[in-house]
């Protein structure tokens, strides 16, 4: 049978905090309750189940539904379960006398619901209320979802001083199978004026400001990116948190302090705070002693819980010249997880200009951005939507790390913008608008001799594409913020509008085919050669030329891998043709960084002694070799031996002419 996205992995166990605030007037935890409900609670149900019920977590787990365990019991209901009638399910509190209250009043307790969608129906979870003996009821709060549990708060003050108050928890499967609903550690609390702050989730990593969101397993990042410190400050208390101080200090002793201010944090909700620190080349040790200080510029009646560490090491890696790598993205209109693919693709797009090519490939029948030719291949090399490639070498998600290791885009493309070009692809764009017909003049200067079956590929892409249609809507499980932020999804509704989206990188026309023309690349290509190829393509009047981008693309056949490529606007015309500089003497180091071993490529002109040279970060010569009657280009063997871990200079010496590289070396 078929059902809804399995939850399970997407749970996080919330360890709520048993907070000595307020003073309670009533309180119900469930855990000495032996009996489907407690003394004087009672139930409206159709369930074959016998609808709420009081029971351990992992009673009231179910395949689909696995409710985050906790010690204890908890009431609830479970529609996954038992996939019956839960269409109008409504527990009943016994009575409250609040007849000697006056002032401020709170319905705290822990809530487990993630208000989940199945085949266009969502469940529903409110809270109602009546002080007529339960003949009229009025809804006081119609809660949204999360995937944890968390703390629930209601302000009952408009109940003080009445002696007859009665709950209840109205739970709706809206006629379908859909999860249920969990509600623990009930109780009616007068709020104090106590501050109470927690600092938690102290962390370093990369740092992508898009999301925002750090990601703790890059091991290389561009001079310049960033590694930010994270922390999450929660308000235990009852009075809202308006400012907060951090104070970070380092192994040096040297501390600095970030004010945060104009905050509106109430009780159980959080501020994440992100402090950035561009990286240099080379390697990068952060590290990390924070401190919560100044809580409304006055602190909080704790500060146990107000410290944190964190670390990370990154080593900062150079771009080599002429790479410009393709990331191709698999998304659909329909798909609820794509969001983060289109928020990924944006960032790339910004933060790499110049040096990543992104394509939006569309997926789905009803998408009416969808471009057979390519969708039709591209999508049998991705297992799931979003999902896409770096230059063809493997299937990896947009933002998310896999436990087994495959990295994300943003991994993938550093990766890949350390190997070093070897082609350069220029390309001459022409646009026709009578006949709105785009012409383009690819090609290709091979850096090295390049035998086989290579084909060019070109693509159009667009930017800033609308439509009105309901198949531009944009499904998106990240509304309403229950599964983190995601460059502003969170505050979207599912499925986003039409009229509020715009896609960018959307591929617009396939010239070539996928794998690339046959026959547009000569077999047999020397070092040095250049070749050209064109393309043409009639576009039609309901795309934007002028937010429109032309590709070349060289794709080895053997591989399916795309060697390199380039982008420019419609028209373009590049400076000069591609020409490859005659060098008298040519040096070169891969991998970069090294971990032990490495090749030297070294090219001179006839035949010559080369003397190589190692230099460390301080000028002091380490090593060197002198390599007797070489002759064209040569791979030499590099071992880096007991060199420690730093930044390297490569010399060679050969017919009077000096050429040097710099590298790395991080083991």
């Amino acid at each position: 049978m078929l059902h809804k996205l399995l939850l399970t992995g997407f749970f996080v166990v919330l360890n709520l905090a048993l907070w000595a605030q307020g003073t309670v007037v009533w309180s119900e935890n469930f855990d000495a309750v032996t009996t489907p409900l407690p003394a004087g609670w009672t139930q409206q149900t159709a369930a074959t189940d016998g609808g709420w019920k009081v029971a351990t977590t992992t009673a009231h787990s179910s395949q689909y539904f696995t409710v985050p365990s906790r010690p204890g019991r908890v009431m609830g209901t479970n529609d996954d379960q038992c996939n019956c009638n839960k269409s109008n399910e409504i527990l009943r509190m016994a009575p409250l006398d609040l007849s000697a209250q006056a002032g401020e009043l709170r319905l705290l307790f822990d809530l487990f619901f993630i208000k989940g969608s199945y085949q266009g129906k969502t469940e529903s979870l409110q809270l109602l209320a009546s002080t007529d003996g339960g003949t009229t009821w009025k809804v006081l709060r119609d809660f949204n979802g999360a995937s944890t549990w968390r703390l629930a708060i209601v302000d009952l003050t408009e109940f003080a001083g009445k002696a007859d108050v009665r709950l209840a928890f109205r739970y709706d499967d809206a006629a379908d199978w859909l999860y249920g609903a969990m509600i623990d550690n009930m109780r009616v609390v007068i709020p104090d004026n106590i501050i109470r702050a927690r600092l938690s989730g102290v962390a370093a990593g990369k740092y992508i400001p898009a999301v925002p969101a750090i990601v703790s397993a890059y091991d290389k990042v561009l001079p310049g990116h960033q590694v930010a410190l994270r922390g999450v400050v929660q308000n235990n208390g009852f009075p809202d948190i308006t400012s907060y101080e951090i104070e970070v200090k380092f192994p040096s002793g040297d501390t600095e302090k970030h004010v945060f201010e104009n905050l509106n944090i109430g009780l159980a909700q959080t501020h994440t705070f992100f402090i950035p620190y561009p990286t240099k080349l080379g390697v990068n040790d952060f590290s990390f002693d924070v401190r919560l200080l100044n809580v409304n510029q006055v602190g909080d009646d704790d500060d146990s819980d107000n410290t944190g560490k964190a670390s990370y090491s990154v080593l900062g890696v150079e771009p080599q010249p002429n790479r410009k790598v393709v990331v191709e993205e698999g998304t659909g209109t329909w798909c609820v997880w794509c969001p983060r693919g289109a928020v990924m693709m944006d960032y790339l797009a910004k933060e790499y200009e110049g040096m990543v090519v992104p394509i939006a490939v569309h997926n789905g029948s009803s998408n009416p951005m969808r471009l057979t030719a390519y969708d039709s291949e591209f999508s049998k090399l991705i297992a799931g939507y979003p999902g896409g490639m770096v230059e063809r070498e493997q299937d990896i998600d947009p933002l998310l790390v896999s436990s087994s290791g495959e990295p994300n885009f943003e991994m993938s493309l550093i990766e890949h913008l350390m190997w070093p070009a070897r082609v350069i692809i220029t390309q001459n764009v022409d646009w026709n608008p009578t006949i709105r017909r785009v012409g383009i003049r690819s090609s290709v200067q091979f850096l090295e001799e390049m035998n086989g079956d290579y084909r060019l590929a070109a693509v159009l892409i667009e930017e800033g594409v609308r439509g009105t249609s309901s198949g531009f809507n944009q499904a998106n499980a990240y509304a309403g913020g229950s599964r983190g932020p995601m460059g502003g999804y969170e505050n979207l509704p599912n499925p986003v509008p039409a009229a509020q989206m715009v896609y960018n990188h959307v591929a617009r026309a396939l010239l070539g085919g996928f794998r690339g023309a046959a026959g547009s690349v000569p077999t047999n290509n020397p070092a040095g050669s250049v070749m050209s190829y064109e393309f043409s393509a009639i576009v039609p009047a309901t795309q934007n030329i002028n937010n429109m981008h032309a590709v070349t693309m060289l794709i080895d056949q053997a591989t399916g891998r795309i060697i390199n490529a380039e982008m420019t606007p419609i028209p373009f015309v590049s400076t000069s043709a591609p020409e490859i500089a005659v060098e008298p003497l040519h040096l070169s180091i891969a991998p970069n960084p090294v971990v032990d071993e490495a090749m030297l490529t070294v090219r001179v002109e006839g035949t010559a002694d080369v003397h190589i040279r190692v230099f460390n970060a301080m000028g002091v010569q380490v090593a060197e070799r002198i390599y007797d009657n070489v002759s064209g280009r040569q791979f030499l063997p590099f071992n880096a031996g007991t060199l420690p871990n730093g930044m390297y200079n490569l010399v060679a010496t050969a017919k009077g002419q000096v050429v040097s590289t710099p590298f790395v070396i991080h083991r």
